[in-house]
């Protein structure tokens, strides 16, 4: 249970949702034989007769993001085409009106039901409640600012400030949390941004002292939990704290020394893709320490921090040093500051605040990275610890030896199994989702951290390891063993998922209309074999039947390996750019240009799908694609990352392995046609044009983008559907489209189905 579970919809800015293809109900008609040469369909769009006119017409204005003027083709479809085809393409048109009619009349019971959620949590007291249902209600309007002009909704607003106040007065943070998330949600994308940026800092000054619990006092944490539980869910049971735990702050600050603080803000000093200098770098460190030193829970571990007085004289050198700060130009801070600030430090805290060194070292780093993010919008600089590196190289790699699970504590802070990969040496052994781990090769894991685990679990390629097993409704554990074995991450999906081979391996249905050709790829992410295995599933498609068009479905893609994402690009795109990258004053460091030889694809019509979870190495395809004219992008605006970040070394022999994570360059996407220079994807400070926006703009409603997801879920899932349940029975994705659950795809299939309109066979006259 989470009390930051709610989902906001993604929203694009109304000068781009102005496009918006499905929110109006359109009656389309169609085109009969014998009618005349060029058919007007409004003033302004003349639609031509001729078949192959009139799908390129359909084609450009898509690729073009000219809605209208497609929408307008789409009403009258040429004489000569396939009768049938265009049956089934009338068809689809008449069933997304009603799917979209159905959206709206959704929206307006979804409305409603929100007012009364918000008056019921009003009467029962539930603060919580009554903003998730007031972003509900403001998520389903077409005037959000409206909805904050509500007077129910100010009045609940002013309410929630209140109750915000006075949980903080009493360090109830997990409360503060849940109040400043629904308020910030609540204001943005809205013009009040003044307000939502005031939420935003408040919010993320308290996700910071969440994290120094989540860190260091996990008593504190659980005692937190324990009152959110008592307000959210009165009625459930919430475990005692398991004080096997509570020693597990230590782990993180094994190896930690200032050389590696040093190497990596000197780093982050020269190198940063901002030219920050070291002025952020300190001040973040400063303010990192004082909000430890101010986060009362925390003397659970650190007795110190109990006597005000010695805390006072802390924050007094702390708060003297940031005025410093303050008061020298940004280019005149210098790394002697640096020298001088971290021994004082150092000298001052076993006299006051007297914690361990590790942690001020930690905390300092974090700070200095955070105050990027803050100022930047860089999320992705990072000091890697020590105890972090060996899981963050793993990470990067891709490719991991172990039995394919993903584990947790639960509420217990037992170890549960997650998540069995599909296919993976634990799935094929029998682990299921729940499955709770009580001994590793016998060795008890009561008090494991998840470090540990992992690094119990995991080993040499081709040895056993045994996990013990207790399951809910059964009386003993179950003692598994499993051989360990390269983990591959599939990121390349069909459309109907047909069976597992004997090694796990999934067998497709490619198609998602295979009387048209229209063929379906789901890439999750852009990984070592990502492209091996896109052209694997090309040639079991080409087998079956041609390819006459594609979708590819990048949504919830986070990105992946740079030359992954260009190979990809180039099987489109013959000549011209894929893409570039630029340094802090803009000059190209490096340009990549597409390959004539690797284009086989070139020409073939193309459909990608974006979201805002289409981030990174997604953006780079989707937008070089777009730019070259060789796919319609149809969808939300992506995420915005589009920012190159490096690995440096800053271990030390005297502590332990560790690296600096920076961002020193930007990718740029091809220029479009009329364009000097090609776009930066990445969400730059204040800036409203990021990401890659859709050719053509589709919205999903998040009830929508829910039902997608656990349909495709349970489709995929073939490990649920056994012997005790009838795999005919398993739900099939079809759903997706025919009831209009996902609008997206809906949209991308019927622009390729016009793309694809053949022309009717001539009638044979029989020789006499």
């Amino acid at each position: 249970m989470s009390s930051l579970s709610l989902v906001r919809p993604f929203r694009l800015p109304r000068s781009v949702a102005a496009t918006i293809l499905v929110t109006s109900s359109l009656a389309f008609g169609a085109g009969y034989p014998g009618v005349q040469e060029e058919t007007v369909a409004s003033p302004d769009v003349v639609v031509p007769a001729d078949l192959e006119t009139w799908r390129q017409g359909v084609w450009e204005a898509a690729l073009e993001g000219r809605t209208g003027e497609m929408m307008e083709y789409l009403e009258v479809i040429p004489g000569e085409a396939d009768p049938d085809r265009a049956d089934a393409l009338r068809a689809a048109m008449d069933a997304r009106d009603g799917h979209a009619a159905a959206t709206d009349e959704d929206r307006a019971d979804g409305r409603t039901e929100a007012r009364k959620k918000i008056a019921d949590a009003l009467e029962s007291e539930n603060l919580t409640e009554a903003l998730t249902g007031a972003v509900e209600l403001q998520t389903l309007s077409d005037d959000w600012e409206a909805v904050l002009s509500d007077p129910e909704i100010v009045k609940l607003v002013q309410t929630a400030e209140t109750r915000e106040a006075e949980a903080r007065l009493v360090g109830d943070w997990l409360f503060v949390q849940e109040i400043l998330f629904r308020l910030r949600t609540l204001h943005e994308d809205t013009e009040f941004k003044e307000i939502h940026e005031s939420y935003d800092r408040r919010l993320d000054e308290v996700n910071r002292r969440i994290g120094l619990l989540a860190r260091y006092a996990p008593r504190s944490l659980h005692d937190l939990r324990g009152r959110q539980m008592a307000r959210l869910e009165p009625e459930a049971e919430f475990p005692e704290f398991n004080e096997a735990f509570a020693e597990d702050w230590k782990v993180p600050l094994n190896g930690i020394t200032e050389r590696m603080l040093r190497s990596a803000l000197r780093i982050g000093a020269t190198q940063h893709i901002s030219d920050c200098g070291w002025k952020p770098l300190l001040d973040g460190g400063l303010e990192a320490i004082e909000i430890f030193a101010s986060t009362d829970q925390l003397l659970e571990n650190f007795p110190g921090l109990a006597d005000r007085e010695k805390v006072d004289a802390w924050l007094e050198i702390v708060r003297r040093e940031r005025a410093r700060l303050a008061e020298i130009p940004a280019d005149e801070v210098t790394r002697r500051d640096y020298h001088r600030i971290l021994p004082e430090l150092m000298r001052a805290n076993p006299r006051t605040i007297d914690v361990p060194e590790a942690v001020v070292l930690r905390e300092f780093g974090e700070g200095a990275t955070y105050r990027l993010e803050d100022v930047f919008e860089d999320q992705y600089t990072q000091m890697i610890w020590p105890e972090q590196l060996r899981r963050f190289q793993q990470q990067v790699q891709g490719d991991f030896v172990g039995v394919g699970i993903l584990i947790r504590h639960d509420d217990k802070r037992e170890l549960m199994v997650q998540n069995p990969l599909e296919g993976s040496p634990a799935s094929r052994a029998g682990i299921e989702e729940q499955d709770r781990i009580v001994e590793v090769d016998g060795v008890p894991t009561t008090g494991w951290s998840l470090t540990r685990a992992v690094d119990e679990i995991t080993g040499p390629r081709g040895e056993e390891v045994v996990l013990s097993i207790a399951r809910e409704g059964e009386e003993q554990t179950v003692d598994v063993p499993i051989v360990r074995d390269r983990i591959k991450i599939r990121s390349v999906n069909g459309w109907y998922k047909k069976a597992l081979d004997d090694e796990g391996t999934p067998e497709w249905d490619w198609w998602i209309d295979r009387d048209a050709g229209i063929g379906y790829v789901r890439l999750t992410s852009f990984n070592d074999d990502s492209f091996d295995d896109f052209l694997e599933a090309l040639g079991e498609m080409q087998k079956d039947r041609s390819i006459e068009g594609l979708v590819l479905d990048l949504r919830f893609n986070p990105g992946g390996l740079l030359e992954s994402a260009i190979r990809f690009s180039n099987l489109f795109v013959s000549e011209g750019r894929i893409v570039s990258c630029e340094d802090r004053d803009g000059q190209t460091v490096w340009s990549r240009p597409a390959q004539r030889q690797l284009a086989f694809l070139e020409g073939k019509p193309l459909v990608v799908l974006v979201n805002p979870g289409s981030a990174s190495a997604s953006e780079i395809v989707s937008g070089c694609l777009q730019a070259h004219g060789a796919a319609v992008v149809v969808g939300e605006r992506s995420f915005g990352k589009g920012s190159v970040q490096t690995v440096h070394d800053v271990s030390d022999p005297r502590g332990g392995p560790a690296a600096f994570k920076i961002t020193n360059q930007y990718y740029a996407l091809p220029p479009a046609p009329g364009e000097e220079r090609g776009r930066l994807v990445h969400k730059m400070p204040g800036s409203n044009d990021w990401g890659v926006n859709p050719s053509v703009t589709v919205e999903m409603t998040p009830d929508q983008t829910q039902e997608a997801y656990e349909l495709r879920r349970k489709s995929d899932l073939i490990a649920d559907w056994d012997e005790d349940r009838d795999p005919e029975d398993r739900p099939r994705p079809d759903g997706l489209v025919e009831d209009g659950i996902d609008a997206q795809l809906e949209t991308a299939i019927l622009i390729l189905k016009a793309r694809l309109l053949p022309v009717a066979e001539k009638p044979r006259i029989a020789a006499g």
